[in-house]
């Protein structure tokens, strides 16, 4: 807080004492003069305004399912409505498990192996099956509908990000080597792109045209890929970010440092806030209104409903599922 304040004085102005021959002695009034004090006082700046981004309350955010026993891993809906968790675990708790949410709010285990630990991007692909990155063992799965699990990979450095392109090729980030790699159909895993100002490669995403999206956890970066492999940074948030989601147009990026829910519009370079008030908490609301623990994975359904996934106020978890609706 800044404190300004006048100076404060004052000061006696006496006149001499003369005696004359007559005795008669004449002397001075006193006269006093006080400079008054004023103190200006400027609050400091709430946790929005540190972030220093416009905030809108055209979205609103209403709690889906709470107090699931899991980290805040990845994220999935499918055609039914139907949301998928990954566990990433938390102190104690090995993120072993992929949970089902039904509709009516019922968790369920899905699928669970041991290979399964940290899981974080999760994600279906062109062929229906959920794709899964597990990053405490270095592997990629594929699950099936009916919960069986499949190995794709199991030496990928810290696997996080997975998204598809049309044709079916797996783009795959590995955090731990800040690098991006292709997995054509049906084929193996190849080196794609290396930048050196990655910083911590955790969240993917594809816009209509290809073009790769890339979040960094570390420092909130936010980078562009062309099908080329020509990188582009085009964004910096202030805090630390983590995934990010494409809708016409749009990126959706959850803020882990900011405890905010972003929007960027790729043509134009806006960004502004639609959720959160820059505070842990958990409370619905009217985009600003809301709060809520760190927030992690963010997915979107065809009509442009977001739902993410967030922590308990510091922690990773239980895990709390809310969905953000664009309500003017």
């Amino acid at each position: 807080m800044a404190l300004v304040a006048a100076s404060c004085g004052s000061g006696d102005v006496v006149g001499d004492t003369t005696s004359v021959p007559t005795t008669t002695t004449t002397t001075a009034a006193t006269t006093t003069t006080s400079t008054s004090t004023t103190t200006t006082t400027s609050l400091p700046p709430t946790p929005l305004e540190e972030l220093g981004y416009p905030v809108s309350d055209d979205w609103v955010v209403e709690t889906v399912v709470a107090g699931i026993d899991s980290g805040t891993g990845g994220l999935a809906i499918d055609a039914d409505g139907v949301l998928y968790q990954g566990d990433f675990g938390y102190p104690d708790h090995v993120g072993n498990a992929v949970y089902r949410i039904t509709q009516d709010g019922t968790v369920e285990t899905f699928a669970s192996v041991p290979e399964m630990q940290s899981l974080t991007m999760t994600t279906f692909g062109p062929d229906g099956a959920l794709y899964q990155s597990g990053y405490g063992t270095d592997h990629v799965f594929k699950i099936a509908a009916d919960g069986t699990v499949e190995i794709l990979f199991d030496d990928f450095r810290g696997p996080t990000g997975i998204v598809f392109r049309e044709d079916g090729t797996m783009v795959i980030e590995s955090y731990d080597t800040n690098t991006l790699y292709q997995v054509p159909p049906g084929g193996e895993p190849e080196e794609w792109v290396f930048d050196r100002r990655f910083n911590g490669t955790n969240g993917l995403a594809i816009d209509d045209d290809g073009i790769v999206y890339v979040i960094d956890f570390k420092d909130g970066g936010l980078f562009s890929i062309d099908q080329a492999g020509t990188v582009e940074k085009i964004h910096k948030f202030p805090k630390a970010t983590s995934h990010g989601v494409y809708h016409d147009g749009w990126l959706y990026i959850t803020s882990r440092g900011g405890y905010v829910v972003y929007r960027y519009e790729i043509a134009t370079g806006y960004a502004e806030i639609i959720a959160g008030n820059g505070e842990p908490g958990d409370s619905d609301g009217r985009g600003s209104e809301s709060a809520f623990g760190r927030p992690n994975a963010i997915i979107v359904t065809s009509d442009g409903t977001l739902y993410f996934n967030h922590g308990t106020g510091f922690d990773n978890d239980p895990v709390t599922i809310k969905r953000i609706t664009y309500s003017p």
